[in-house]
């Protein structure tokens, strides 16, 4: 058993393909293969059931993926240890988070490395149920949602960045634009647009509470891509609900194309961008550096 094998074994559990993984490691696919059939061999154990649809771990193979991660994490902070012992920072940084935050994080860390070029960071970007899943599963070592106060995963340290609004955002030639705050009942007489979602269960329940049934018939569209929906909305004349943060964080000449509303029935609720992280978990300085770094620029 060797760091490298364990990396493998984490990237097929993690893709759920070990064509996936092979391109990920610049390998070959039957280089991967034996790599985790010496592994299981070694171990006694079926680490993964294969199909035509991909890999799958077995109960024993989340076990050892499980254990994997924690040894390369590890195996990260003894690198960081040395590198700190030579003047420098060195390391990972996975960061999971919610649509909206990708450039603000990259710009982030186009600075930072300027001064520490040797931190690598990796952005996902994944609904609020996936990016809490990945921090919860070691895959990353913090993640950013956009939640109300209530009904947090204790298994988790959330800390909040900033106050955040559910708005609708239409095209700045929407009927709707002169609208400062709109009502449910005027977003239900008064909309004639069609509806585009971001496939996020916070956002997907929120669109249930505010349009009764026969407007939810009119969501045109439900995708991952954030880009999509912007598209949708500036050449389609269609709205979205989103958090106002996000359209915030567009470039100018975008920015300046959609108009958001304030939703009457949300004003008073209290949401807000979280950092998540593990419970009780003790990162690397270079991590806390770079946090520290990245929330001066979110706040």
């Amino acid at each position: 058993m060797n760091i490298t094998q364990l990396q493998y074994l984490v990237d097929v559990g993690e893709l759920g393909s070990f064509t996936d993984a092979a391109k990920k490691n610049l390998m070959t696919v039957p280089a991967i293969s034996l790599s985790i059939t010496q592994l299981e061999a070694e171990l006694d154990v079926l680490l993964f059931t294969r199909s035509r649809k991909g890999v799958t771990p077995t109960a024993e193979g989340k076990k050892v993926i499980q254990h994997a991660v924690t040894v390369l994490k590890t195996i990260d902070m003894l690198k960081y240890d040395i590198a700190v012992s030579k003047n420098n920072l060195y390391g990972n940084i996975v960061i999971a988070t919610i649509p909206g935050l990708v450039s603000q994080i990259i710009n982030n860390t186009l600075e930072f490395r300027e001064s520490y070029p040797y931190i690598n960071v990796q952005v996902m970007e994944e609904d609020t149920a996936a990016v809490l899943e990945q921090v919860k599963n070691g895959h990353a070592d913090m993640g950013f949602v956009s939640l109300g106060s209530n009904n947090h995963d204790v298994a988790l340290d959330w800390e909040p960045i900033k106050r955040v609004e559910v708005v609708l955002a239409v095209n700045k030639s929407s009927v709707l634009r002169f609208n400062n705050k709109i009502s449910l009942d005027q977003i239900i007489n008064e909309m004639n647009e069609s509806i585009v979602l971001y496939n996020d269960p916070y956002l997907k329940k929120i669109a249930e509470d505010l349009f009764p049934d026969n407007l939810r018939n009119r969501i045109a569209l439900t995708t991952n891509n954030g880009d999509v929906l912007l598209q949708m909305v500036l050449q389609r004349n269609a709205i979205t609900i989103t958090n106002d943060y996000i359209i915030q964080a567009l470039p100018t000449h975008l920015k300046d194309e959609v108009v958001t509303i304030s939703i009457n029935e949300y004003l008073t609720l209290s949401n807000y961008l979280w950092r998540v992280t593990r419970k009780n978990e003790k990162y690397p300085e270079m991590i806390n550096q770079f946090t520290e770094h990245l929330l001066q620029d979110l706040k």
